[in-house]
């Protein structure tokens, strides 16, 4: 009988109300039938004497640790059988059942609850609604995120996984658990990443989510990262793939050693942690419950992690640091420890699968950190799970801002090296940037190189599985930024010359010398038969733009790393051009106007206002005439030559490359040209 009775003790703090609270004194009491349930459940308790003592399940920590609030314990190898939806559809309504979860260390205890119904909310499946009726579990704050995926079901049944809970809820909680049904056909389905390597076949399509419940969501524990960052690089890793993680800064380690006498097993019941990224600074780990254990696979949370289908995630044991209770929503504080025991296989929305086994293959990367105030560099590593390359930018970030200690401005360089299993081709980018958060700069440039790869839509060219990452950081405090101010010419030159083109750039005063400006020469030469007259000389941060027209599509992957690289710009690029003036249309000389029009002055059509023809003093609105273009009924002669239009000459361009610095800016000036013609002129 003891075994079977809620185990409370006294506690002068409920940290989380439920129902209506009196106020004496300036001090907020629960209800007085929250009281008088507890204190009969405490009389009935001590009424209890077991027979004999319980033996004490194996657990990682200490005893005297152990939650005030203690349900209770599922002792042994107990086995829970499967109730599916056919047999869950006779239960009545209230019926008993109940909730196996992990609320401290790692032993399996059992909460009360009753069945409410069957729902059918648009997912394909059916949800179990059921209502929380254990008082130690409400005292801890009700449902909370980690218990995703723990069995529920009459005693000794599984009919499914906790696995959504209803939106600012008070006592008696609401939550829907998904039918172990779904969850067992998730074992067998096949995923989009498996498609890939098959014939195309249609998909089904996704289940929805309604917004008057939330899923009991899977806390992601993200270690190493300061508290003033986990809103931004939540914000950067939020999106559909996140709907069902909450992202906490916690303060913890990579997985530990294993306890003495740790198993690698699994049972229905017990927590998991499932690692997204591991290393010297940053772990990020998403913990949840198993629902259910298949001989050497399994299934858990209920709902999905991230949903991505095909999956290769190593999966770790797991011990509870307790309940945490919060104003939005309690969570399980939970440590992964040990080695991977297996790989969560599939991301599915009626659960998450793993196989048990050795753990999949991950994504080495270094990250190494080269401050200007030391004399070498500083390497941390870490590894990333396959289809999560998204936290590999996190990890540069993260790691970053751990070693920096500041959040002061700076000119940061950057080089991204990606190795591939699919080709000996390595690839690096290079980038350099001013910022006022660096950190986060560094990780958005990081991001686009790797998504250039990694990202299905993106790359067209070929599949890009990464073998190995390394990101070399260099951070300075000088803010390495210089505008071009100035461009010194000559005011005219004659073509076949080279000309000298000065260019003043005005630098951040942290970087600025004892002239306070930045000059550099170049030399434009200027091709034998450039047009006389005005040309502009533009002078321009970057690279101008391509032009249009054919353009090599790439077909593999090496193909996409040259294409890149022959486009990549330098941030500290200033390209030169000189463009000629534009040519006019002027009739030929020898042409024939039609008879009884005067051939108009010095070859060229009349402008605006002026006389074009004997006929011509109205305001040529009639006869298209007075308007400075060519009437359209004015035919040429047959065997009349007509008017040739010559292709404008390319311009003269050239480049030049401030290093170390990011260039802005645009200027340009006129030049005159000097020809053969301008000369006549001129001595006229």
């Amino acid at each position: 009988m003891g075994n079977l009775w809620v185990r409370l003790q006294s506690r002068t703090k409920i940290n989380k109300s439920r129902g209506e609270t009196a106020v004496f004194g300036g001090i907020k009491v629960k209800n007085f039938f929250v009281f008088a349930g507890i204190a009969l459940a405490i009389l009935c308790q001590l009424s209890c004497s077991p027979d004999e003592e319980q033996t004490q399940p194996e657990n990682p920590v200490a005893s005297d640790t152990i939650t005030e609030f203690n349900a209770a314990p599922l002792l042994g190898d107990v086995v829970l059988e499967n109730m599916y939806e056919d047999e869950a559809r006779k239960l009545i309504d209230k019926t008993p059942v109940q909730i196996v979860t992990v609320l401290e260390g790692t032993t399996r205890v059992v909460l009360h609850a009753r069945f409410r119904g069957v729902r059918n909310r648009g997912f394909g499946f059916p949800l179990y609604e059921c209502e929380l009726m254990d008082e130690s579990a409400e005292a801890l704050g009700g449902i909370a995120a980690g218990m995703s995926g723990s069995p529920v079901g009459p005693p000794g049944r599984i009919m499914g996984a906790l696995a959504y809970g209803e939106n600012f809820s008070s006592s008696p909680t609401r939550f829907w658990v998904t039918a172990i049904d779904a969850m067992e056909a998730s074992i067998d389905h096949v995923t989009f990443g498996e498609l890939l390597e098959q014939a195309p076949v249609p998909a089904a399509p996704a289940a929805g989510i309604r917004a008057t419940y939330t899923p009991v969501k899977t806390p992601v524990m993200i270690t190493g990262i300061q508290t003033h960052r986990i809103e931004e690089i939540s914000s950067h890793l939020a999106g559909s793939k996140s709907n069902f993680v909450e992202f906490f800064a916690n303060i913890g380690d990579a997985p530990a050693a294993p306890p003495a006498g740790a198993t690698t097993k699994l049972a229905a019941g017990d927590m998991i942690g499932v690692a997204l990224a591991t290393g010297d600074v940053m772990t990020a780990i998403g913990f949840g419950t198993v629902t259910q254990v298949y001989d050497n696979k399994f299934v858990a949370f209920g709902h999905p992690l991230s949903g991505s289908g095909k999956s290769a995630l190593p999966v770790y044991r797991a011990v509870v640091n307790g309940i945490v209770p919060t104003l939005v929503a309690p969570y399980k504080s939970a440590t992964a420890y040990g080695n991977p025991i297996g790989t969560i296989t599939k991301d599915l929305t009626p659960a998450i699968v793993g196989e048990l086994g050795a753990p999949p293959p991950m994504i080495p990367v270094k990250v190494s950190y080269h401050p200007l105030n030391r004399t070498a560099a500083i390497e941390k590593h870490h590894v990333v799970a396959y289809g999560q390359e998204g936290y590999i930018p996190v990890v540069a970030s993260v790691t970053m801002d751990a070693i920096r200690l500041e959040k002061n401005a700076a000119t940061v360089e950057g080089v991204v090296t990606l190795h591939f299993q699919e080709t000996e081709s390595v690839y690096t980018k290079a980038f350099r940037i001013t910022s006022s958060t660096p950190s986060q700069d560094v990780l958005m440039n990081t991001e686009d190189i790797i998504n250039f790869f990694t990202d299905t839509l993106t790359n067209s060219a070929g599949k890009a599985t990464l073998k190995e990452v390394s990101i070399s950081i260099t951070d300075k405090p000088q803010i390495a930024k210089a505008e071009i101010d100035e461009v010194i010419v000559p005011d005219e030159v004659m073509p076949g010359e080279s000309i000298p083109v000065s260019i003043v750039l005005v630098p951040h005063w942290t970087t600025a010398g004892a002239e306070r400006t930045i000059q550099r020469e170049i030399m434009l030469d200027i091709p034998e038969g450039f047009p006389a007259g005005e040309a502009s000389l533009t002078v321009s941060a970057g690279a101008p733009d391509s032009p249009g027209g054919e353009r090599h599509v790439p077909k593999n992957l090496e193909e996409l790393i040259e294409r890149i690289e022959e486009h990549e710009v330098d941030v500290g690029l200033i390209t030169i051009m000189l463009t000629p003036s534009g040519a006019g249309f002027p009739f030929p000389a020898g042409s024939l106007l039609p008879e009884g029009t005067p051939p108009p002055e010095n070859g060229e059509m009349p402008e605006d206002g002026e006389e074009d023809g004997e006929e011509g003093e109205g305001d040529g609105e009639e006869d298209g005439e007075g308007d400075g273009e060519m009437p359209e009924d004015l035919p040429f002669p047959e065997g009349s030559p007509l008017p040739e239009v010559s292709e404008p000459p390319p311009p003269v361009e050239s480049e030049l490359i401030i290093e170390g610095f990011i260039v802005t800016g645009f200027k340009e000036v006129t030049v005159t040209i000097k020809g053969e013609d301008m000369a006549d002129v001129e001595e006229e």
